[in-house]
């Protein structure tokens, strides 16, 4: 086993996702700490370019460009990737805590029998080794994991966990060619790819997130209109989602996605342990809702005990002010 940290980089329209460009920054950190080499990966197809982005943040840049892995397959991208760390051998192993990470890092982990810690928040770097924060109970517990220095670990990351620092000079790029072995048993059919310009659920500095309060689909508009001014996102709980309500891509929680904004707003939300384990890890937290014994209120930093339909107005109004102001 070697010292070097490897950053498994996602893309998304070919270009580098934000939350792998975090990973690269603290990876970065990470390699001066250890006097260790960032080594970057990236498996798809037409990604050069994004890997000269990419190498601008690692000091080696491994890109496998194979048509075969144009579409995300735990069955291709596992042997892949399981190959490359065979040969390299890295001590860590850094992803995001994505559908795609939460998919593929398990398989990874116990095909090479290596320790894993998932939907991790921050690192510590001040002592000897490191220390991985972790929280539990859908925030209730903040544990910190130590791995032993003798054995290689994985850990995933949620989206917004650290900062994106400045790119530097570019390094090295090792184009590998690697085989790729499928599964016999699975082939795609077709697929179907939803093209929004809106920004990424994971990646949203603001998310405004609707619960079964909104009491029908329609006003969900007040909230798309409040994240369209605030450049954020909407998202839903569960109850929405399962209501038709929303699309699925919008669901945040355990069966959704795990979000850690700058600020979150939640509106008509009852605050169940399955959707805060989604967003606990926002910054500030608003909650807004007429039950005062409302759960969500024990995770909120602020907290506005009212009728939703009757603040939200207000806010939009508020906001739609400031933005003519600036």
């Amino acid at each position: 086993m070697t010292s070097d940290i490897f950053v498994f980089v996602e893309c998304k329209d070919s270009k580098p996702r934000k939350a792998s460009l975090e990973l690269l920054s603290i990876g970065r950190e990470m390699a001066s700490r250890f006097s260790s080499t960032l080594f970057a990966v990236l498996l798809g197809s037409g990604l050069k370019d994004a890997a000269g982005t990419v190498a601008r943040y690692a000091g080696k840049t491994i890109l496998v460009d194979n048509g075969s892995l144009a579409e995300y397959g735990w069955d291709t991208y596992g042997s892949v990737l399981e190959g490359i760390l065979k040969k390299y051998e890295p001590m860590i192993v850094l992803g995001t805590s994505s559908a795609t990470g939460k998919d593929l890092f398990p398989r990874i982990a116990a095909r090479l029998s290596t320790a894993m810690v998932s939907d991790a928040v921050g690192i510590d770097l001040a002592g000897e080794g490191i220390k991985i924060k972790k929280p539990l109970y859908g925030g209730k517990v903040i544990s910190w994991i130590a791995p032993r220095a003798d054995s290689a670990v994985i850990v995933t990351f949620r989206p917004n966990s650290f900062a994106v620092n400045d790119a530097g000079e570019s390094g090295e790029i090792i184009e590998e060619v690697a085989p790729v072995a499928g599964n016999p048993a699975m082939k795609i059919l077709s697929s179907e790819r939803k093209v929004s310009g809106k920004v990424d659920l994971q990646e949203a500095d603001f998310i405004i997130c609707g619960g079964r309060g909104m009491k029908a689909a329609e006003n969900f508009a007040e909230l798309d209109e409040i994240a369209d001014l605030m450049g954020g996102r909407t998202g839903a709980s569960r109850t929405v989602i399962d209501s038709k309500w929303r699309d699925y891509d919008d669901q945040i929680g355990k069966s959704g996605k795990t979000v850690s904004p700058k600020l979150y707003i939640g509106c008509g939300l009852s605050g169940a342990l399955h959707h805060i384990m989604g967003m606990d890890t926002s910054k500030v937290i608003v909650a807004i809702n007429k039950d005062p014994n409302a759960p969500i209120f024990q995770y909120a930093d602020y907290g506005i005990v009212d009728d939703v339909f009757a603040v939200l107005p207000a806010l939009k109004d508020e906001l739609k002010k400031t933005r003519e102001e600036t």
